[in-house]
């Protein structure tokens, strides 16, 4: 018998250590936007032509790339690694919000003529479910809303009409949108070979800073799949992310979960000693 708590107590320990390793686990979602771009490096993610790239004339260089979409399927985390900082902006341009599709329902928006300046469009003609609002990023702040748009939310384009592949860049403020969570996102800064090493995703070696910054998803439903968008307010580089519908979104372990799991524990290891006590 009291081999058997011990076996007992070996596996709960194990289930407990395995589970916290899992909780970390974020999976390389980037696919290509689909246009046609002006290379100025090479991605070694075949087929995805992300890292290292920017839309079709359009400034190409690291500081402005956008390269890279993962998500963690067990903790609903969305991360971005990009050239550009969220943070700053350059000659007024700042980052953009990201637009998540979870019904295939997205269509690329048609600008009213060639020329550039900013458009607004109405969800109902490009069909997002939800939007990331990076409510103050870039004015050196870190929050940010998870919003719920209908068909009425009003979208706005990016700057330059060259790359409107791009579009849209950011969300307008409208009573249509319902606000689902708000928070404050993490940003991190790290080399090619560290976002290799600690990240698992591979971006090549485009040199300079990588900003790493990563979004909690939980208030948004997901389970179906998604496809998320983002560009900078001039629409310079475009990045896509794509989660399969089917993959197991979990629920990170509430407190009583963990609790539970500890006095179990516990129990085991009270059961191990008094079994030992009437064995003596």
């Amino acid at each position: 018998m009291r081999k058997t708590y011990q076996i007992l107590s070996v596996g709960l320990i194990a289930l407990a250590l395995s589970n916290l390793s899992a909780r970390a686990s974020y999976v390389d979602i980037t696919v290509n936007d689909g246009s046609s771009n002006a290379i100025y490096g090479s991605d070694p993610r075949a087929g995805i032509n992300e890292s290292g790239e920017t839309e079709y004339n359009c400034v190409s260089n690291a500081s402005w790339d956008l390269r890279a979409m993962a998500f963690d399927i067990n903790t609903n985390k969305l991360m971005v690694v990009s050239g550009f900082n969220p943070m700053t902006t350059n000659d007024g341009i700042g980052i953009g919000d990201i637009f998540i599709d979870t019904n295939s329902s997205f269509v690329v928006p048609n600008r009213p003529s060639a020329s550039n300046g900013y458009y607004n469009y109405l969800n109902s003609a490009v069909g997002y479910e939800y939007a990331i609002d990076l409510i103050n990023a870039k004015n050196g702040g870190y929050g940010y809303n998870i919003v719920a748009l209908s068909g009425a939310s009003t979208l706005r384009s990016g700057e330059y009409a060259q790359n409107a592949i791009s579009d849209p860049a950011t969300l307008v403020a409208s009573g249509a949108d319902t606000i689902l969570a708000s928070g404050f996102f993490s940003l991190t800064t790290k080399t090619d070979a560290q976002v290799l090493a600690d990240l698992g995703i591979n971006v090549g070696t485009n040199g300079g800073t990588n900003y790493v910054f990563t979004f909690d998803l939980s208030g948004a439903s997901l389970a179906n799949g998604a496809t998320f968008r983002l560009t900078q307010e001039c629409g310079n580089d475009l990045l896509v992310g794509h989660l399969a519908a089917g993959v197991a979104v979990a629920a990170v372990p509430e407190t009583s979960t963990w609790v539970m799991g500890f006095l179990a524990l516990g129990t085991v290891g009270f059961m191990v000693r008094r079994n030992a006590k009437l064995s003596a």
